[in-house]
């Protein structure tokens, strides 16, 4: 919203058990590796979008990623580090993965990601590459175009807690499904999937 850096409280941490996962391991540029089991989101710049890497990710070899840095002056700034390998291998390890307020994303690793299995409720809006900020003209396009959702109209059909609607930015959910980029049958899924947590959230 603002193309700054924020912090968020955490909503809730989804979770997998300790056992074997084909792991994924992604190697960046600079050094950078991070683990991913099953799916993870990374903020590509090569398509001005989150993208989730996969078993698949080889795919995106060669393209460029956000990670957060510092500069002389000790101030967090953005920078591009490549992907520049992809390995899976079988291992015996646990998987934790955040979800925060109203952003969703965090940095793992200092890399800019999005938790996986949320597809459809993040990449709504454009956004400028460089300033890391929605476009404000092209935002205000989709809203007059597909509309947003008040609480009300949302609980109609997903009995969800005026919290729950707020914390991931229910009103932008218009605009997602009007794109196609969720349905109400996915978004159903999701609320069934993360029913024990959303019923926290207050």
């Amino acid at each position: 919203m603002t193309g700054s850096f924020d912090s968020a409280p955490i909503l809730f941490i989804d979770s997998d058990p300790a056992a074997m996962y084909s792991v994924i391991n992604l190697y960046f540029s600079d050094g950078t590796k991070v683990k991913v089991i099953s799916e993870h989101g990374f903020w590509d710049y090569n398509l001005n979008e989150y993208v989730y890497l996969d078993k698949d990710a080889a795919q995106y070899i060669g393209h460029w990623f956000n990670k957060l840095s510092t500069d002389e002056n000790g101030n967090s700034i953005s920078e591009k580090v490549q992907l520049v390998n992809v390995m899976i291998k079988d291992e015996y390890t646990i998987a934790y993965s955040p979800v925060t307020y109203g952003h969703l994303c965090y940095y793992v690793n200092s890399m800019l990601s999005m938790p996986g299995g949320i597809e459809g409720l993040f990449n709504i809006f454009e956004v400028d590459a460089e300033t890391m900020k929605y476009d404000e003209a092209q935002m205000q396009a989709d809203i007059a175009q597909y509309g947003l959702f008040t609480y009300e109209e949302f609980a109609e059909s997903f009995p969800v807690s005026e919290d729950v609607f707020e914390a991931f930015n229910g009103q932008y959910l218009k605009v997602a499904m009007g794109k196609g980029l969720i349905d109400v049958d996915c978004l159903q899924t999701l609320i069934e999937r993360y029913a024990e947590f959303l019923s926290v959230i207050e």
